[in-house]
């Protein structure tokens, strides 16, 4: 059974409500924060493909201790350990709102009947994986292997989200030297933008209510 096998059944699943599909691949279960979205679904798509490797071979597993790689966010994984085994290991960037709706303020559409506004965006995000290995080929191999990934399954990762990837660079292999250590650890840097939409509605008595309580707040 190939990645594609794998991916493939989840993209029939649920979406956000609003035509916009945000959802784990893993489980299927909603993700309504985009930038959990943007991190987790780069994350586990990686799982999932480094999962079909042949063990002993850069062969990803959910149990760590049956795992040949490490794949994990930076905040869920002892920095401590990173080094002992490869790892790639993943750092959200900057998620930026675009206001390219009308009149620039990401406005679709006005429910003359109910009051309601809808907004519609597209929220550009990035990720970085730091590829680590004690050895300089390996970690360079291993930030290859994310960079064509990500490059190969354009058309998978649009149905699971992305519209579309913006950018991916991958950036020259560092030498990280610990202070009063004689290990030394290699890392291949990759960064990764993509384009996501959201869409949500703003109901007028709660914009109404709003602007009353600033009102409020400004007079105290």
């Amino acid at each position: 059974m190939g990645a594609d096998d794998r991916i493939n059944p989840l993209l029939d699943g649920a979406d956000t409500g609003y035509g916009i599909r945000r959802q784990s691949i893993a489980k299927g279960s909603k993700i309504p924060n985009v930038a959990i979205f943007v991190k987790r679904t780069a994350l586990e798509f990686l799982q999932i493909l480094f999962s079909q490797r042949e063990v002993g071979s850069l062969h990803y597993d959910q149990d760590p201790g049956r795992s040949d790689i490490i794949i994990s966010d930076v905040h869920a994984v002892d920095l401590k350990t990173v080094g002992a085994r490869p790892a790639i290991i993943a750092i959200r960037g900057p998620l930026s709102f675009q206001g390219m709706g009308l009149g620039g303020n990401a406005l679709e559409k006005r429910d003359t009947r109910t009051g309601k506004y809808t907004f519609n965006d597209i929220l550009t995000g990035s990720v970085a994986f730091n590829c680590i290995s004690r050895e300089g080929l390996e970690a360079e191999q291993i930030g290859h292997l994310v960079f064509n990934s990500f490059k190969f399954f354009q058309p998978v990762l649009r149905k699971l989200g992305f519209l579309s990837i913006k950018s991916l660079n991958i950036g020259g292999e560092a030498l990280i030297e610990q202070e009063g250590g004689d290990d030394k650890t290699y890392l291949v840097p990759i960064l990764l933008t993509v384009q996501v939409q959201d869409r949500w509605t703003l109901d007028s008595n709660v914009e109404k209510r709003l602007s009353q309580i600033l009102i409020e707040t400004l007079i105290d």
